[in-house]
């Protein structure tokens, strides 16, 4: 333990800064297992660089406890609102412009059409006898699924959350993912992990908010 913490002791920032490491002796009890839902009521902001684990956690009176929760409460129920398509298609999510997400929502919808016509003629066994158009309605459009599975590959939020924001279901965002996948490695199209998480919709809110006033990179 002191040879681990001796290095620490011994760090100097670029700008000359030294760092006082000390061996914490108390006992402290182990096991405690926080739940996500307990983590999601926590009044954090997330940063934009490594989100997951670079967070401010704001201070909160016990006092304030129920006004807070009651705060909360309106906030997330705001939240989804919030969130239009346009705002999910923001670069800081989406890991490019929104020039760069239409060209490949053209590219890529004429192979999702031809993709869904290959399954309804398997599920039929024999061509269409009725004109392109008419049957059930897919849940989710050719772009907002490709849009899904941006966001779904960019591990910005779980699957039961994308749904939430798309107005569907977990199942229908993991289909549209399990579809549109093969087609991004088709044309070389490599979608980056973020290192932003979101738990709920008002996390990415704030996330966007905070960003407003910034001048945004371009991807």
């Amino acid at each position: 333990q002191v040879l681990t913490i001796a290095p620490i002791a011994a760090t100097t920032s670029r700008t000359g800064l030294t760092v006082q490491a000390e061996l914490d002796s108390g006992e402290y009890p182990t096991g405690i297992r926080v739940s996500d839902d307990e983590i999601a009521a926590l009044p954090i902001t997330r940063h934009r660089f490594h989100g997951d684990w670079n967070y401010t956690l704001h201070h909160q009176r016990p006092t304030d406890t129920a006004t807070t929760t009651s705060a909360q409460d309106e906030a997330q129920a705001d939240g989804p609102a919030r969130l239009t398509r346009r705002s999910l298609q923001d670069p800081e999510l989406t890991g490019m412009t929104r020039r760069q997400l239409n060209e490949l929502i053209d590219v890529l919808t004429p192979a999702m059409e031809i993709q869904r016509e290959q399954v309804l003629r398997t599920r039929r066994g024999h061509e269409r006898l009725v004109a392109p158009g008419t049957g059930a309605k897919p849940k989710l459009n050719s772009a907002d699924r490709i849009l899904a599975t941006v966001l779904h590959l960019r591990k910005l939020a779980t699957i039961d959350l994308l749904g939430q924001l798309f107005n569907t279901t977990a199942m229908t965002i993991s289909r549209a993912a399990k579809d549109v996948r093969p087609l991004l490695e088709a044309h070389e199209v490599h979608i980056p992990a973020s290192t932003a998480r979101f738990r709920t919709p008002t996390d990415i809110a704030r996330f966007l908010d905070l960003d407003k006033n910034k001048i945004k990179p371009t991807c």
